[in-house]
């Protein structure tokens, strides 16, 4: 290999260096026209005024080759408006399915569940590529993205949508527009801003509604959602002059006339097919560069989901050793710095959730010529960066292959009478990780005490994240909602990429205690009044356990925040009183039902599932039957079915470090359960009975990669895997698989 120190500086630079992706580069030849300012000052109410919103949006629609029987409306707050108004305002009659390829389809699933706009389903995949759409029901709603500029991701196609379905499509295009063909057959709801593909001014969105959208918003009715998002009017009819050009919101005028200018530069090139062959050469540019590179990669290893505007590149990272998680946010930023102080690229840093890398638009506005020099900038502020850096034998690490740690210190659950020939060891890159689709972690003991992440948490993540490797934090912590907890273990440290990673206990509990709510009974928590209104909204009927007098439904949350002494002695009494009074006793919906949990000093604390044997304690003496709880969190299966739903499969291995709550929960489910003694079992303290076994037991998170677990996969769902791994290295090496199974 060539060092990178033979690169020369280039010595041209772009004609335009800005290859932000949003807001993006401004048309060739664009300026501030004198005529652009001829409405700035005047009413958008006024003929003038009114009549260059029309036009825009009649113009859009003939460059776009929108259907004749769309409408199309201009939306305050962007792309990101247009797709919060589509879903407030059409989303409810049916459920939906929602495909998290990219950060802002993440939002929109969180937005969804937020509001309770319907029930969901999210289908995902690993970071850079587009989820499995065989599963889909066409009786459902769909929400996607039509081009990720955070990962770089599209939909290969859109034949798996049925041109005969029920539901609508909504998707999210603001990238997509004039960069990629749109299929109208298969979309009823389209949204997108002025300010990427065209270069245009930002704040300004649009919404195309398809006949079959329109007929969903006529019956829809009138809907509690702010005026700003607002398609209907106060008496319920469809707001019909907003889809002629009279916005909601006041609009820049300045901004109006400067998408005109953009549309005129639009025609000049030819219309959308000029624009499309615009993107089109400028992906080939990137690719050939990209494929001639081998310290670059792209973030979408998937060529048929691959953007042909949003290029979003990864370092190779063949200059680092293993356990050198960090240098590639180092290198790139470096790079980056270089770049800027040379004025050869601005703004191309990755997206905030993304691995480290590039994000560089390559929409119809730029120039193809600006990319290939770009190109050789890149090459040469690597060099630059890594000066001196690289070793003889460089480490080549793609695709999730991660050299092998030297740690051995690794524990069957059984050790064989016999052990295998110190010569038989198992192939190195077939780690126990490389044996499932996705991993499910716990989070305190595992990756977190408190508020800090525990030794190696945050490079075993880091790792994954670059592999693109799938996994999920499966945690019973009910102090807030997901997002709450997302925002509380990035603080700590963890580089988890987005919300969706999180399933919490109280995000399963909240469609149930919802239901509750909604049939009018009365609710309290074991948990401070912030959690409860986290994770469930405000709402007359619900309350917290330390000031309700009495309640219909008792769902347990947290610990913390509230005067627990008083908030047992209430539920107690409610109990009591609804036993003595009825024979029955409230509904009990159970969080988190950890009894105890590790301190940050090490020390055992008691949970707030204690309230459970605190209960059936204090009942005894009124001949109280076995209390009943429906458990949301772990060991219960609901929170485990949500996660083979979320990742698409159940081959998950879950790893924590509670026996009674992580490794039980997961076997009942069917999944494979390692235990890690970085928690409660770090000294051994807790049973290991055989219905709670697990298939693995191992001294700290470095174990999952480290390949000294393979010889020990015994778990049938996995065999064909094993199998297939043994036999390759049979091949290469002369090992002997026998007298490695026989191991345990």
């Amino acid at each position: 290999m060539t060092l990178p120190n033979a690169v020369v500086k280039p010595s041209v630079l772009p004609s335009d260096p800005r290859f932000s992706s949003g807001p993006c580069r401004k048309h060739p030849g664009w300026s501030v026209h004198p005529t652009m300012l001829r409405y700035v000052g005047r009413s958008h109410r006024s003929s003038e005024g009114a009549g260059r919103l029309g036009e825009v949006i009649s113009r859009m629609a003939s460059m776009l080759e929108l259907p004749d029987n769309w409408l199309c409306g201009i939306v305050p707050g962007s792309g990101t408006g247009a797709c919060s108004m589509a879903l407030q305002n059409l989303l409810g009659p049916l459920p939906v399915e929602t495909f998290l390829s990219d950060s802002f389809s993440q939002y929109w699933a969180n937005e969804i569940d937020t509001l309770a706009l319907a029930p969901q389903r999210r289908h995902i995949s690993a970071y850079g590529d587009f989820p499995n759409t065989s599963r889909i029901d066409p009786n459902h709603d769909i929400v996607l993205v039509l081009n990720g500029t955070s990962s770089g991701v599209c939909p290969p196609d859109l034949d798996w949508i049925l041109s005969d379905r029920a539901g609508l499509v909504i998707a999210d295009a603001v990238s997509a527009v004039f960069t990629r063909p749109i299929d109208y057959d298969r979309i009823d709801v389209l949204c997108w801003s002025w300010q990427k593909a065209l270069g245009g001014e930002g704040g300004h969105g649009m919404i195309a509604l398809s006949p079959r959208a329109q007929a969903r918003l006529n019956v829809g009715g009138p809907k509690p959602i702010s005026r700003l998002m607002r398609l209907h009017n106060a008496d319920g009819s469809v707001n019909k002059a907003f889809f002629g050009g009279r916005t909601i919101s006041t609009p820049s005028m300045f901004a109006v006339e400067d998408i005109h200018s953009a549309l005129d530069w639009a025609e000049a090139c030819g219309g959308l097919s000029g624009l499309l062959n615009r993107v089109a050469k400028n992906y080939a540019v990137m690719d050939d560069w990209v494929n001639s590179i081998p310290w670059i990669d792209w973030t979408c290893t998937n060529p048929a989901a691959r953007s042909a505007c949003s290029i979003t590149l990864r370092l190779v990272r063949e200059q680092l050793t293993a356990g050198e998680t960090d240098h590639g946010g180092k290198i790139v930023a470096e790079m980056i710095r270089l770049l800027e102080a040379e004025g050869a690229a601005f703004d191309i840093w990755s997206y905030g959730d993304a691995p480290p890398g590039f994000r560089i638009w390559a929409g119809p506005t730029v120039e193809a010529d600006d990319l290939a020099i770009l190109c050789d900038w890149l090459a040469w502020a690597y060099s630059e960066t890594c000066e001196g850096s690289i070793p003889p034998e460089p480490i080549v690490v793609r695709h999730g292959n991660f050299p092998p740690s030297t740690a051995r210190a690794v524990q069957p659950r059984e050790e064989s009478a016999c052990p295998p020939p110190a010569a038989a060891e198992a192939p190195p890159s077939q780690t126990l990780a490389d044996c499932y689709d996705a991993i499910l972690f716990d989070a305190t003991g595992v990756l977190v005490s408190e508020n800090d992440a525990l030794p190696g948490a945050a490079d075993i993540l880091a790792r994954l994240n670059m592999s693109g490797k799938p996994y999920y934090i499966v945690t019973n912590i009910s102090s807030g909602s997901d997002e709450t907890i997302f925002a509380r273990l990035r603080s700590a440290g963890l580089p988890i990429p987005a919300v969706d990673r999180i399933v919490s206990a109280g995000g399963v509990a909240r469609q149930p205690v919802r239901e509750e709510l909604a049939a009018g009974r009365l609710v309290s928590c074991l948990g401070s009044s912030h959690a409860a209104h986290d994770i469930f909204g405000k709402h007359p009927n619900l309350r917290c356990a330390d000031t309700a007098e009495t309640f219909d439904t008792l769902v347990v949350l947290d610990d913390e925040g509230f005067d627990f002494k008083r908030a047992a002695d209430n539920i107690l009494s409610t109990f009591q009183r609804r036993l003595i009074e009825t024979g029955e006793m409230p509904r009990i919906i159970a969080a988190n039902t950890d009894i105890i949990y590790p301190s940050k000093n090490g020390t055992l604390v008691f949970g707030p599932g204690i309230i459970g044997p605190m209960l059936q304690a204090g009942l005894a003496p009124f001949g109280a039957p076995p209390i009943s709880v429906e458990i949301m969190g772990k060991p219960g299966k609901a929170i485990f079915e949500k996660c083979i739903a979320r990742a698409g499969t159940d081959r998950l291995l879950m790893v924590g470090d509670q026996v009674d709550t992580d490794i039980k929960g997961a076997k009942a489910a069917g999944l494979d359960a390692l235990l890690v003694t970085t928690g409660l079992n770090s000294r051994g303290e807790l049973r290991q009975g055989d219905n709670g076994a697990p298939d693995y037991v191992a001294k700290n998170l470095g174990q999952v990669f480290d390949g000294s677990l393979f010889r020990h996969l015994r778990s049938a769902k996995h065999s064909r895997t094993t199998n297939q791994a043994w036999a390759a290295w049979n091949e290469n090496c002369g090992g002997d698989k026998a007298h490695i199974g026989e191991s345990g």
